[in-house]
C-alpha cells in the first residue's frame, strides 16, 4: 500500500477545488492509499482558508462548508505529532536550505516530519514550489498535483 504524506499546499486541494484538485481526487479513487500529514497541517490548513476568505477568494459560506467537510474527513488521515525530533530535523533543514532556496519554518517542519517517518513506499505530496525544490534536492520521492500524472504514483 502506498503512503502519501500531504503538506498543506496539497491538502487544501482536497477540500477546495483549484488547480491540482482533480489529479488528487483521481489518485484517491484509483489507488489504495494511506494518507498522512503532520499535526501542524490542521492548524495551517485552517489558517490558509481564513486567508483566502480575507483575500476574497472564497465566501464565508464556502469557508464554513470546507471546514465542516474537513472535520468530517480528518479521521481519514494519520497524523504525526510535532516532537523534539521533528523540530531538530527542521532546524537542520533550515540551516542547509534557507540560504539557497528560502525554505520556510512551517515547510521545514512538514519536510522534517516526512523524513523521520517515511519509508520506501512513501511519497511527499506537495504543490509549494520552494518545498518541492527542497524535497527534490534531498532525493525525496514527490508527487506534485500541479504537474504530475496519477500514473507516476506507482
Amino acid at each position: 500500500m502506498l503512503n502519501l504524506f500531504f503538506d498543506t499546499s496539497a491538502l487544501v486541494k482536497l477540500f477546495h477545488r483549484e488547480v491540482g484538485s482533480d489529479t488528487l481526487m483521481k489518485a484517491l479513487r484509483q489507488h489504495d492509499l494511506n494518507l498522512w500529514m503532520s499535526q501542524l497541517a490542521r492548524l495551517e490548513f485552517i489558517s490558509a482558508l481564513h486567508r483566502r476568505l480575507r483575500m476574497g477568494e472564497i465566501t464565508a459560506g464556502q469557508l464554513n462548508e470546507v471546514l465542516v467537510l474537513f472535520e468530517d474527513e480528518w479521521q481519514l488521515f494519520r497524523t504525526e505529532p510535532l516532537g523534539q525530533g521533528v523540530i531538530e530535523e527542521a532546524e537542520q533543514l533550515i540551516k542547509q536550505h534557507s540560504k539557497t532556496v528560502g525554505l520556510r519554518t512551517l515547510d521545514a517542519l512538514h519536510l522534517a516530519t516526512f523524513r523521520l517517518i517515511s519509508q520506501s513506499s512513501w511519497k511527499f505530496v506537495v504543490a509549494d514550489q520552494i518545498l518541492l525544490k527542497t524535497a527534490k534536492s534531498l532525493d525525496i520521492p514527490v508527487f506534485n498535483p500541479l504537474e504530475d500524472d496519477v500514473a507516476s504514483l506507482i
